[in-house]
């Protein structure tokens, strides 16, 4: 099964007013993945699937007043709010566009790109090869979100795909969401265990891939 993306929509069109709040516990691998990109000054950092936006300023902080930082997203409501984290960014320009992964158009290729809690988006090829193509060569990548316990953990799994169905249309890959982003990456590492059902996975973009 394929995400779906008029699903996935009118998900985030009920999550947008309280999605901050309800992901609070996933702040501090979102802060490991941005610190895993290794921005400098003056990069661009693309926040693809941005959500609310609620890594935008990070990024932007990092990547400076001659940076630069665009992120994309598919749910306009999502983008209302990320739109006024963008206003108040401290650093770097934001520029924020409506488009699905598989359809969006950068105005500059991307040095740096993060995928946070993007499950849909990174399970589909369409989408991570329209992104990917944007991105300058050997360009850093990172991506963090959930994934599966070890198989024995059952339960937990059973609990965790319950919990996860307002945010994920499609289960596939789950027990390894990185599969398809890694057959496009160099230096590809991801940082996970059994035990958690968080991973930061990193790489960078391959010339000519």
């Amino acid at each position: 099964m394929a995400a779906d993306l008029e699903q996935s929509a009118e998900h985030y069109r009920q999550l947008a007013p309280h999605y901050d709040h309800s992901t609070r516990r996933i702040d501090r691998v979102r802060e490991r993945a941005i610190a895993a990109l290794g921005l400098r000054s003056g990069q661009v950092a693309l926040d693809a699937g941005c959500g609310t936006g609620w890594c935008l300023d990070r990024l932007a902080i990092r990547v400076g007043a001659s940076g630069r930082v665009i992120g994309f997203d598919p749910s306009q409501e999502m983008l209302a709010i990320a739109r006024g984290r963008a206003r108040s960014a401290l650093g770097a320009p934001v520029e924020l566009i409506h488009a699905a992964a598989q359809d969006v158009v950068l105005r500059a290729p991307a040095d740096a790109i993060l995928f946070s809690y993007t499950h849909d988006l990174m399970r589909s090829r369409a989408a991570l090869e329209n992104v990917l193509r944007q991105a300058v060569p050997g360009a850093r990548v990172a991506a963090t979100g959930t994934k599966h316990y070890a198989r024995w953990l059952f339960p937990a799994n059973w609990y965790l795909r319950l919990s996860h169905r307002g945010y994920v249309t499609d289960f596939a890959g789950f027990e390894a969401p990185w599969s398809l982003l890694a057959e496009y990456l160099d230096d590809f590492r991801v940082r996970t265990g059994p035990f958690t059902q968080h991973y930061v996975a990193t790489g960078t973009v391959r010339a000519g891939g």
